[in-house]
């Protein structure tokens, strides 16, 4: 595709989907245009077709950061590459900041110069696909604000942000840091349910931060730098959470064991590190999820006796470490080892479970333990899938 029919497609298409945002938003969106391009946004685990092109390097965090807020010229230079387009791009207008309207571009991984192979072609302008921005929850199909799921990735963002603020059900932060600079600009969200950190720097006291939301129901805590990272809110309490993930923990004490106290109502829970999880507290008995991601966990921690969900996915664990693990758990309904390397030693202990579903994708149970354990559980929903001659 030449560059010019890809620049015309482009331009139609941000124009649409500007207009159909306006048709269900009840801000009045602006003429001009800003764009908010997310690179390399699909699974492309498979082999790459021939003409087909990848560039890795376009996940980096600092290109999401650079093409945050871009212009139309950026945009388009980012999307063809010397004939080669991505198969799939998603266009959708997300926000405004009072003078322009910020378009949303997410693109397919793979560029080709086939045309053939791009996706969308019954809508007239491939690899082009107009969408609406997200809906809020329990939408009724009355117009509803565009900053209903805001977005910051800048600090100027958070002047306009304050004119909206009681409209926040959900908040991404994606800055690098959240100092006492950024929380006192931050404007009060008393709306806001859904808040996540895509780079938390957060230190000490971390959920201290938080108190200022009254409705806050899930928090999602990216560490960028986990080392002074720990659980705290000193003295205060976050009683709407319900839901708590926090990936890349430090491999020493981080306040396991204050998350009971800081949220009482905890009822799911995300844990994950790099290398070593540290546990030094049990978890409360009231959650009904949990998820553990590391090489191993470390630490004497002690599972809820009964669990809704369960995710270990422990790289480097060996099976007397699940069977530890486990250990006075009573009920599971769904239980994930994927890519544990347990082995068949770990069936009997999954014979005392209940399960609807069990997930040993990517473990070194074989297929023989795999079919028996089936053939004794018909009920329990099993991957990998069981084939019976």
């Amino acid at each position: 595709m030449n560059r010019e029919v890809f620049a015309a497609r482009f331009s139609a298409s941000v124009r649409a989907a500007r207009q159909f945002a306006q048709s269900l938003v009840s801000e009045e969106l602006p003429e001009p245009l800003v764009f908010r391009v997310r690179l390399n946004q699909s699974y492309d685990g498979h082999t790459p077709q021939p003409g087909e092109l990848r560039f890795p390097k376009d996940s980096v965090h600092r290109r999401a950061v650079a093409l945050s807020r871009c212009d139309t010229e950026t945009a388009v230079a980012e999307l063809w590459r010397d004939g080669h387009v991505p198969e799939w791009v998603n266009v959708a207008a997300v926000s405004e900041t009072g003078t322009a309207t910020v378009v949303e571009v997410v693109c397919c991984g793979r560029f080709t110069n086939d045309d053939s192979r791009l996706y969308h072609s019954q809508e007239g302008a491939p690899p082009f696909h107009v969408l609406g921005p997200p809906l809020p929850p329990r939408h009724d199909g009355t117009p509803f604000s565009i900053h209903t799921r805001a977005e910051c990735w800048q600090r100027s963002d958070l002047k306009h942000l304050a004119t909206a603020s009681s409209k926040v059900w959900s908040f991404t932060l994606m800055t690098e840091e959240f100092d006492d600079q950024l929380l006192s600009a931050l404007p009060d969200l008393p709306c806001v349910e859904v808040f996540e950190h895509q780079a938390c720097t957060i230190e000490a006291e971390a959920m201290s931060a938080f108190l200022r939301f009254p409705k806050l129901r899930s928090l999602r805590l990216h560490l960028r730098e986990p080392s002074a990272f720990h659980v705290g809110a000193d003295g205060g309490k976050l009683d709407a959470l319900a839901d708590l993930t926090i990936t890349n923990l430090p491999p020493r004490p981080w306040g396991q064991a204050m998350l009971t106290e800081v949220a009482p109502h905890l009822r799911n829970v995300r844990l994950s590190a790099k290398d070593t999880l540290l546990l030094d507290a049990a978890f409360s008995p009231s959650l009904y999820g949990v998820s553990l991601t590391a090489a191993n966990v470390a630490g004497s921690t002690s599972l809820p006796a009964k669990l809704d969900n369960l995710t270990i996915r422990l790289t480097a664990a060996a099976d007397e470490d699940l069977i530890t693990l486990l250990d006075g758990v009573t009920r599971i309904r769904s239980l994930s080892l994927r890519g544990t390397p347990v082995s068949d030693a770990i069936i009997p202990v999954l014979e005392r479970y209940d399960l609807d579903h069990l997930d040993l994708v990517d473990t070194k149970v074989t297929a023989t333990a795999l079919s028996r354990f089936h053939i004794d559980h018909p009920r329990t929903r099993v991957l990998p899938r069981v084939h019976h001659p």
